[in-house]
């Protein structure tokens, strides 16, 4: 008998192997433009195995839209209140700091949101070459 979190595990990589060059490229652009931050995906809030086929919309400061996790993908800026809500809950559950420099230079953090309190939760690390952006 299969256990359920195994399941999701293993859908949450598969959508990560299937998506890796657009959570690349995603994560890069994101990286650019705010700095330091994390991935997010709502699994309450996705709907297609294909985050290419998302029409993700740019945030835009001047406007004062906020990241929030109530998009199917969204990057969360180290600098916003949902990074310092998830990067604590990290913490307490995986005994991760992502705030070092070590977890954060060269490397991004997916979290797959699997409730809205954010109590269900799975991370994954993407490698990255940012130092050659």
């Amino acid at each position: 008998m299969t256990i359920s979190s195994d399941i999701d595990n293993r859908k949450n990589k598969s959508l990560i192997v299937n998506n890796k060059s657009f959570l690349k490229e995603y994560a890069l652009k994101n990286y650019n433009i705010y700095g330091s931050g994390i991935i997010v995906i709502n699994l309450l809030l996705l709907n297609t195995d294909s985050l290419n086929d998302l029409n993700l919309t740019e945030h835009d400061q001047e406007n004062g839209q906020e990241y929030t996790i109530q998009q199917p993908i969204a990057y969360i800026p180290k600098s916003s209140f949902w990074f310092k809500m998830i990067s604590l809950k990290i913490k307490k559950k995986y005994k991760i700091d992502i705030h070092t420099p070590e977890n954060m230079d060269d490397k991004f953090f997916i979290v797959f949101v699997k409730d809205a309190s954010i109590e269900y939760f799975s991370i994954y690390s993407l490698k990255l070459s940012i130092n050659s952006i």
